[in-house]
C-alpha cells in the first residue's frame, strides 16, 4: 500500500491553519536564549538558565508535545540508549514513544549531569513554562503560546514532505485523521485523480 505524499495533498489556506510559528522563528527564539545568557557573566545559575530554556523550546519543537506533559516530563523517561523519549500523555492517559536525534539527546544528558537532575528534568509549574516561551516570543517580536510550536512543527513536517501516518504518530493524535483536519483539505480535483482508475 503506497502513501499518498503531501505533494499532492493541498496545505489548507494560512488563515484556515490553527496559529503556529515557522521552524525560522523557533530558531530566532533559541539564538535569543544564548544571546541573552552569554552577554551575562558566566555563573552557574546563568548557565543553567540557558540549558533549561533552550531545553524546554527544542522539546516543544522536536517532539511537538503538549506543554502539560513536557513540564511534567522525568528524567527516567528517557531511553538514551535506545534513543526514545516516553512521553506520558495527560489528555490521552497513554505513553507517546518519540524517537529523538543525538543532538538533543546530547543537550538532555549535559542538563542532566552538569545540573544534578534527579527527577522531573524541569523545576518549573506550567504556567512558568507558559511565561519563559512567551518572553521569547516577545523578544523576536511575535505573540506565541506553547500550543504554536506543536502546530508549527507538522506544518513544516507536512512543507517537508513527511508522511502524514509519521506526523500523526509524533504528535500522539488517535488517528491520521485529526492531524489532516487540522492541516489538510482532500479537494475534489484530487478525488478525482485517484479515483480515474477505479471501477466504482
Amino acid at each position: 500500500m503506497s502513501i499518498v505524499p503531501f505533494g499532492q495533498i493541498k496545505l489548507k489556506d494560512y488563515d484556515k491553519l490553527p496559529p503556529h510559528i515557522t521552524y525560522e522563528q523557533y530558531r530566532q527564539m533559541l539564538d535569543v536564549v544564548d544571546e541573552k545568557y552569554g552577554s551575562r557573566k558566566k555563573s552557574d545559575k546563568s548557565e543553567y538558565f540557558r540549558s533549561r530554556d533552550r531545553l524546554l523550546l527544542r522539546l516543544c519543537w522536536e517532539t511537538g508535545a503538549r506543554i502539560g506533559d513536557i513540564v511534567e516530563m522525568k528524567v527516567g523517561d528517557v531511553d538514551f540508549k535506545e534513543k526514545i523519549l516516553r512521553l506520558r500523555v495527560k489528555k490521552r492517559k497513554n505513553v507517546n514513544h518519540i524517537p529523538l536525534g543525538d543532538d538533543i539527546l546530547l543537550e538532555m544528558s549535559n542538563h542532566i549531569r552538569l545540573f544534578g537532575i534527579k527527577e522531573r528534568l524541569f523545576d518549573i509549574s506550567y504556567v512558568m513554562a507558559w511565561k519563559i516561551i512567551t518572553s521569547y516570543g516577545k523578544a523576536v517580536g511575535i505573540r506565541v503560546h506553547p500550543h504554536m510550536f506543536r502546530h508549527g512543527l507538522a506544518i513544516h513536517l507536512l512543507k517537508n514532505n513527511v508522511p502524514i501516518p509519521i506526523i500523526s504518530a509524533r504528535l500522539g493524535h488517535s488517528s491520521i485523521m485529526t492531524t489532516m483536519s487540522y492541516y489538510l483539505v482532500i479537494t475534489p480535483e484530487l478525488q478525482r485523480q485517484y479515483l480515474k482508475n477505479v471501477d466504482l
